[in-house]
């Protein structure tokens, strides 16, 4: 454990924040210079005396890095629910998040079971990673890691050893359903990029879906490959979904705005303390597409994602569909600490172009959820550029309410068992007799062109009427699953949906395997009836635009 002997690091800490962001000085000008920082040297020195008192004098030995922590921690909670403090390894894994990359296999995975260290891939690797190099596969168990048993191991801790610097290696030994024995390998580790734009298709003919997962400082130039991949120029029309983006970066909200805003058109605007206007963010060049956009939302879209909703919704430029967001409206900077600590501090509010706070009331560190999509803030009301209404002061409202759907409860149980990736596991290995030659498939589908996939993708739908469903349903009850006859029925469809998901993921891979479970996404499919209106919104923007 770590001991110091007096609370000087708290106090280097506090310095190295001022240096790095500005906000010390800040603070000590609030007020009186003299009578300000003397009240503050008083405050420090007293926490000083407090942390080498208990560091002496406590029952038993403490941690000073933990004190330190919670002791930012009680702090900042005092202020908002997004202040935070970052411990060295929390602040690593953010900074890797921003950046959009990290080093290791390039693996998705998940517990075996719960409780165990033993992980499964639960995803093909991506061609070019350290993983699809070695022939990692889907299905894939790592019970050892540099020949140690890893069953007592957290999954933290297994990905901790997983990951290192580029270049050095690491040995794995992984159990393979149907191989006779482990497999031993050494895996090279490699720069491992993090995309937030993963999903990219057409779920219709002409209609594009494009998937912001969060927003890091490589989100536009996805975008820009994204939108090439979907010949964006010919284009009906686009989903774009931030449902349960989180947000992110806020250059690169402005950055992704800018794409489908005309040059010039404001996108957000910050304040700071005492409400002072700081800064207005406009499209820097502008890229008017001419198709008409929906947008989806849900409560847990926040941020630099309800930057993006907000000043498309403002400008009329989309229509926005799902559930009010979650009305974070806070401007959050990162300010880099000694020894590869962070904080992250509240510093600014920000509005959209219709001047609307969207930031959700909080108080004591908890949000008020009772405001709902059908609540007008009469003091909240402001007006889109075709003058339509808005509203503020609880997230971004839809134009329309489009609830998400449940997983019926057979189907739902299911799910929490895992059970549709187990049984889809005995399908592409041929293990149950179906009419679908599944395995055949799965071993030989990465040499074939895409076109030849394309043709295969369509021989292994699952029937929800057909012999693999009613093979399901007997894995169901061998697995001590209970359920009526009515339940079976109520989430027959469902089921045999997901089967497929998990059948494409594994032959296919992540983007197709995505559409199979957008074919049943009420909201997404809400989307794609609502597009003539959200391309009678655009006409209607564009033409109040021409008459200014």
């Amino acid at each position: 454990m770590k001991r110091y002997r007096t609370g000087g690091l708290f106090l280097i800490l506090i310095l190295a924040g001022a240096l790095a962001g500005g906000w010390f000085g800040d603070g000590v000008r609030a007020g009186g210079e003299a009578d300000d920082a003397a009240q503050l040297d008083q405050l420090l020195k007293t926490f000083s005396e407090a942390l080498a008192t208990v560091e002496s004098n406590y029952a038993q030995e403490v941690d000073s890095d933990e004190l330190l922590g919670n002791a930012i921690h009680g702090m900042l909670n005092t202020l908002d629910p997004h202040s935070s403090y970052f411990a060295a390894p929390d602040y690593s894994k953010l900074r890797e998040e921003q950046q959009g990359q990290y080093y290791g296999l390039g693996i998705s995975i998940r517990p075996e079971r719960p409780g165990t260290g033993r992980i499964r891939i639960v995803q093909p690797p991506s061609e070019g990673t350290p993983a699809a190099r070695v022939g990692l596969r889907h299905g894939d168990i790592i019970s050892r890691v540099n020949a140690e048993p890893i069953d007592d191991w957290t999954v933290d801790e297994v990905i901790s050893k997983l990951k290192g610097p580029k270049g050095t290696t690491v040995d794995i030994t992984v159990e393979r359903p149907g191989a006779d024995k482990p497999i031993d390998l050494t895996v090279e580790r490699d720069a491992i990029p993090i995309y937030t734009i993963r999903y990219a298709f057409h779920v219709r003919p002409g209609i594009g879906y494009v998937r912001i997962d969060r927003f890091s400082e490589t989100t536009s130039d996805e975008l820009d490959q994204a939108l090439a991949k979907l010949d964006a120029e010919n284009l009906d029309g686009l989903i774009l979904d931030l449902r349960n983006n989180p947000g992110g970066s806020l250059r690169q909200s402005i950055e992704v705005s800018d794409r489908f805003l005309e040059r010039e058109e404001l996108i957000v605007s910050t304040r700071g303390r005492g409400g002072e206007l700081e800064q207005r963010y406009r499209a820097p060049r502008g890229r008017s597409y001419d198709y008409p956009m929906v947008v989806l939302i849900n409560r847990h879209s926040a941020s630099a994602s309800e930057i993006v909703s907000g000043a498309l919704q403002d400008h009329d430029r989309a229509l926005i569909l799902g559930e009010t967001s979650f009305g974070k409206a806070l401007v959050q900077t990162v300010f880099t600490l000694d020894d590869n600590r962070g904080l992250a501090l509240t510093t600014g509010k920000y509005y959209t172009p219709s001047d609307r706070l969207i930031q959700r009331p909080y108080q004591g560190g908890n949000y008020d959820w009772e405001n709902t999509e059908d609540e007008e803030l009469a003091d909240e009301v402001h007006l889109t550029d075709a003058g339509r209404k808005v509203f503020g002061g609880g997230g971004i409202k839809p134009d329309v309410v489009e609830k998400s759907e449940l997983l019926p409860k057979l189907a739902a149980r299911a799910s929490y068992r895992n059970l549709y990736y187990f049984f889809s596991g005995k399908l592409i290995r041929g293990e149950v007799d179906t009419d679908k030659n599944f395995s055949y498939a799965y071993e030989t589908v990465s040499h074939w062109p895409e076109e030849k996939q394309e043709e295969l993708a369509g021989k292994l739908t699952i029937d929800p009427k057909g012999r693999a469903m009613e093979l399901f349903r007997d894995f169901l009850k061998e697995k001590d699953i209970e359920f009526t006859e009515d339940e079976f029925e109520e989430s027959r469809d469902v089921m045999a949906n997901r089967l497929e998901r998990e059948v494409f993921l594994a032959v296919f891979g992540e983007s197709r395997a995505m559409r199979v479970t957008l074919e049943i996404d009420n909201q997404v499919q809400r989307a794609i009836e609502l597009m003539p209106k959200a391309s009678a919104l655009f006409d209607k923007a564009q033409q109040a635009k021409n008459d200014d």
